[in-house]
């Protein structure tokens, strides 16, 4: 038993010190979900934030892989129940390091779905994203505003052993 354990030791060992740099940043992933706070949710974000780590000790943030969709009612092939409102939707999402924005996205859609994938904070000068607030809000097409947005949801970075 002994042996077997020096065995996988030294293979892991030489592995590291024949190929270094071979390692992978780590990422962990979580759900997102955000609403224009309407009664109908014309406008819903969801999807996934990666979180992606580099190798180093401590580890070091990478930045925040975003992907997911907006959907803004009444969709063309929807049911009914959302009447047109001449509105559209405007997902917002902002990266933090501490109180610092460091980045920025924003997607919009009306009266369809919007896929989308981008990275926050991806950027070989970025400090570390320690949370993304993600934000809908709601917009007159032709007309000037008011407009009218849903509360901004918080996700902190997910923490790493």
């Amino acid at each position: 038993m002994r042996a077997a354990r020096l065995v996988a030791a030294l293979a892991t060992l030489l592995t590291v010190v024949v190929a270094p740099g071979i390692a992978h940043a780590a990422s962990i992933t979580q759900s997102f979900y955000a609403d224009s706070g309407d009664a109908c949710r014309y406008g819903v974000t969801d999807g996934t934030l990666g979180w992606r780590y580099g190798t180093a000790s401590p580890l070091p943030m990478l930045g925040v892989d975003v992907s997911g969709k907006l959907t803004d009612r009444p969709l063309p092939s929807g049911p009914a129940t959302c009447t047109g409102d001449g509105y559209y939707s405007r997902a917002t999402f902002i990266a933090y390091a501490g109180a610092v924005e460091v980045d920025r996205q924003t997607r919009v859609a009306d009266n369809g779905v919007v896929p989308f994938t981008f990275t926050l904070g991806g950027n070989s000068t970025s400090t570390g994203v320690n949370r993304v607030v993600v934000q809908v809000c709601r917009s007159p097409v032709i007309t000037l505003p008011p407009s009218y947005c849903g509360k901004p949801v918080t996700y902190l970075a997910p923490p790493v052993a």
